[in-house]
């Protein structure tokens, strides 16, 4: 009889969560790893099975059909999606992107995502990483857990063969559909699989653990650097979308460029090329004191600004000449559909009387500000709250009956900030995720 695939540590684990999520495709790895959960008592309770229709292949409506009467047999409920990417440009990779955007969307804080990865998929993975010249971040592979939205992410079956995965599905006796494009070696992962790894094992035998060990080995080294940054940059993470340079100028190149790569990946930044990390050191961190450097890639831009370093989206600063807010306390959308000015109660801080007219409008120039017991140019102001040139223009000015009231995100006008009042609010201004 073959042992559990799920380990006492994992049982215990994945029992402290409300609720868990499979992702289940109907293919071999999926349905044992369901199979698995939902016949431990302690997390059937807990199970959703997931399944994501793509519509790439001619059989993807009969495989849902499969994957229902599977849960159905298990009493396991299923949550079906389906999904539509740009099947013209990378299928393997906008088929991935569109299953995590679903997988993200179910996940609350105490639930947790299982998915079916095992020892050979971390062996090819790493393989892959290694063929495409990848940094130690892509070398450490896939990590057995981490997390992802408000979640966490599992793949439990790390450890566990595909031959493993087999005698268990065999033993109890499972059915499960086969993707004809997991034969299609026009794939990189499927070349790997049908053609490399064979010769590979036919010499080594051990090849898919002992990569899946160096997989293990490259984690903790991506651990220890990001303890290194930590020690190199004691402000990384004061405020996540800015760096402060001023530790940065004296490190070598190596921990520099770490610096950069861990405070990238904590704003979810995509990590560009190595000729790109080397241009925003030389172009960015090291250029004389008063440039204007930009560095952009993807959807990304660097800015600096005196010896701070910001993350921009390219989608996230937009402006427009005047928005009435007439349904002022709701939340008012500004130009781009990523941006929105929401007001809460407070109390203290900006009074709007009642019947009063609420418009955003943004810099035109010339505009005065009363501000603790002063009133200065704008553009002084500004200077003096140190706020990067780019943002300026884009930054909503509140007007109350035609009069300046506030600068969202920095102060408010000496006329119209109250406290222990009715009718006071805090108005924020919020960049909705992407």
């Amino acid at each position: 009889m073959t042992r559990s695939l799920l380990t006492p540590d994992w049982r215990v684990n994945l029992a402290n969560y409300d609720a868990l999520y499979v992702g289940f495709s109907g293919g071999l790895d999926s349905t044992v790893l369901l199979h698995a959960v939902a016949t431990d008592p302690a997390l059937a309770p807990k199970l959703h099975a997931v399944h994501v229709h793509h519509g790439l292949s001619e059989h993807a409506t009969a495989w849902q059909a499969h994957c229902q009467q599977f849960c159905e047999a298990l009493g396991v409920p299923l949550i079906v999606h389906r999904v539509n990417f740009d099947s013209q440009a990378n299928i393997e990779e906008g088929a991935r992107i569109a299953r995590y955007q679903v997988f993200s969307e179910l996940l609350s804080s105490k639930d947790g995502l299982l998915l079916a990865h095992h020892q050979d998929d971390q062996a090819e993975t790493l393989l892959l990483q290694l063929l495409r010249g990848s940094g130690i971040d892509g070398l450490a592979s896939m990590p057995a857990s981490k997390a992802l939205a408000k979640g966490k992410l599992f793949r439990p079956f790390l450890q566990q063969s595909r031959q493993m995965l087999e005698a268990y599905a065999r033993e109890h006796q499972l059915t499960w559909v086969e993707d004809e494009s997991n034969q299609n070696s026009m794939f990189s992962r499927n070349h790997l699989r049908h053609h490399i790894m064979p010769l590979l094992q036919e010499k080594w035998p051990e090849a898919a653990t002992n990569l899946a060990r160096s997989a293990s080995h490259c984690q903790q080294a991506k651990l220890n650097l990001g303890t290194l940054a930590n020690l190199d940059c004691e402000t990384l993470f004061t405020q996540k979308d800015r760096l402060d340079l001023s530790c940065l100028k004296s490190l070598e190149h190596a921990r520099l460029t770490n610096v950069l790569r861990v405070w990238l990946q904590a704003n979810k930044v995509r990590l560009p090329s190595t000729n790109i990390l080397n241009r925003i050191i030389s172009e960015l961190i090291l250029a004389r004191e008063d440039a204007t450097p930009v560095v952009q890639w993807e959807e990304v831009m660097l800015r600096r600004y005196q010896q701070t370093l910001f993350i921009l989206h390219n989608k996230s600063l937009s402006s427009s000449s005047s928005l009435e807010w007439s349904v002022f306390p709701a939340p008012l959308q500004l130009n781009s559909d990523l941006e929105y000015l929401q007001a809460s109660s407070a109390t203290e801080g900006l009074k709007i009387p009642p019947g009063s007219k609420v418009t955003i409008r943004f810099r035109e120039g010339g505009e005065l500000f009363s501000w603790r017991g002063q009133t200065k140019q704008l553009k002084k102001l500004w200077q003096e709250w140190q706020v990067p040139p780019w943002q300026r223009d884009v930054t909503p000015l509140l007007y109350i009956d035609n009069n300046l009231a506030a600068v969202v995100g920095h102060a408010i006008s000496d006329s119209y900030f109250c406290r222990e009042a009715d009718n006071i609010y805090c108005v924020e201004w919020v960049f909705a995720k992407s």
